[in-house]
């Protein structure tokens, strides 16, 4: 395993504004100056750069070949994305029946997605085996409900294992491997499943996976647990006297959402698993799987102004978006609050002197993106960009809180903006009730 070179703190904002292109001027995303979106799609809104999207997805798959790269669909579930990703040769990596059936439509099918998650519900088992998905198994119980299912439909579904390693993996913000977890199966215990899996018969055991957290900073402990996974995989050929076909090493890498967030070596994490797949007698398939890292960057949440005063010797500025459409900037499932990159749009670039709070419409004081924070300063009417927020934006917010309408999203690229989800409506709160 090569350590990567230390990468330094990064600006979220920084990261976010050269990912999309913008220089001293005007925001834009796609070519289309924020302003003008703001005038054809109305506020709030979230716009996506197509362009800067591609650009992750080929530096990623260039990165780590000949390895898959999957896209999370978690991270941003919109159909326009889900197919560029097809389109730039990435696959599906899913949760849920409803995601499933995003992929289909998006042109994702049979090993192009795999299934993961702790609770599948057998809506989510009968999908993943009408489409052909690969199932990654998180327990003993879940591979006897699936093989039930198997049977009843006639088919032997392709499953990988998923492997917890009984450790907290480093650098990572979301941990989703420990010494107890409900993700996956304890690494003491996958050979003895292995086996019962290959002595069943009703699901091809195709390989391993894991995942050990999100927001993964550190290459080195990723690698780390690349090369744990490779050594259950030896365990569990010596047991089946067989080698796996496939391996899934996870990702999760991390994105600058907060100013001093530090950059993911890249180059540093691929060239290291490719030494230690390089030094493997056995040649497997191998996979990767991304959201925040490959979209987060390319989204922006536009907000305007509507009000403005002061109040204790604060000046609070009052925006028609906030916590229901942007969850994660203003704090939802954050330890500590920190705010998330935020610019005027009309001068991205520039470093305001005038401490603003800026919160949304809502009645609660979670309904805050920044408490104090310097920008030039606002008036009624002036357009503001939430960046980095492509990935777990809108999916991630309490949309039904207080009732207000759901944002549009649209797509750009090459200086033309398409709408990619309708503007919800006051009477959408009325949808489905009785």
């Amino acid at each position: 395993m090569t350590d990567g070179p230390v990468v330094p703190p990064a600006s979220a904002r920084d990261a976010a504004l050269d990912l999309l292109g913008v220089g001293e001027g005007p925001l834009r995303i796609g070519g289309v100056e924020a302003r003008v979106l703001a005038r054809d799609f109305g506020t709030p809104l979230y716009a996506y750069d197509a362009r800067a999207f591609r650009a992750q997805l080929a530096r990623v798959r260039h990165a780590f070949a000949p390895l898959d790269l999957l896209f999370a669909l978690k991270a941003n579930p919109s159909l326009a994305l889900a197919r560029i990703a097809r389109a730039s040769g990435a696959g599906a990596e899913v949760a849920s029946a409803g995601e499933i059936l995003l992929a289909e439509r998006a042109g994702f099918a049979g090993e192009a997605i795999q299934i993961a998650g702790p609770g599948k519900s057998e809506r989510d088992l009968r999908e993943a085996l009408r489409v052909g998905a690969t199932i990654n198994l998180e327990s003993e119980g879940e591979h006897a409900r699936l093989r039930a299912l198997a049977h009843a439909s006639g088919t032997r579904p392709r499953v990988q294992i998923r492997v917890n390693p009984n450790a907290a993996q480093g650098g990572a913000r979301l941990r989703m491997a420990d010494a107890s977890s409900r993700f996956g199966v304890d690494r003491g215990r996958v050979v003895a499943f292995a086996r019962a899996i290959e002595r069943d018969g009703a699901c091809t055991l195709v390989g391993l996976h894991t995942y050990g957290g999100s927001q993964a900073f550190d290459a080195t402990a990723w690698l780390s647990a690349c090369n744990e996974l490779l050594a259950t995989a030896h365990e569990v050929e010596d047991a089946l006297a067989r080698p796996l076909d496939a391996l899934g090493f996870g990702g999760g890498f991390g994105w600058p959402v907060y100013d001093g967030d530090p950059g993911f070596d890249l180059d540093a994490a691929a060239r290291g698993l490719r030494e230690s797949l390089a030094a493997e007698a056995t040649p497997r398939r191998g996979s990767i799987e991304l959201g925040r890292w490959l979209v987060a960057g390319c989204g922006v949440y536009l907000t305007r102004v509507v009000d403005h005063k002061e109040s204790g010797g604060r000046r609070h500025a009052i925006l028609d978006g906030g916590m229901h459409h942007c969850g994660a900037a203003a704090g939802l499932g954050a330890i500590v609050r920190r705010a998330y990159a935020i610019v005027r749009a009309d001068m991205p670039r520039a470093l305001g002197d005038t401490p603003v709070t800026l919160g949304g419409p809502l009645c609660t004081p979670a309904d805050r993106f920044a408490k104090d924070l310097p920008l030039p300063s606002l008036a009624a009417g002036d357009l503001i960009a939430v960046l980095n927020t492509g990935a777990y934006g809108l999916s991630f917010s309490p949309l039904a809180f207080l009732g207000h309408p759901s944002p549009a999203e649209i797509v750009c690229e090459d200086g033309h903006a398409q709408l990619a989800r309708e503007r919800g409506a006051p009477e959408d709160v009325l949808r489905g009730q009785r």
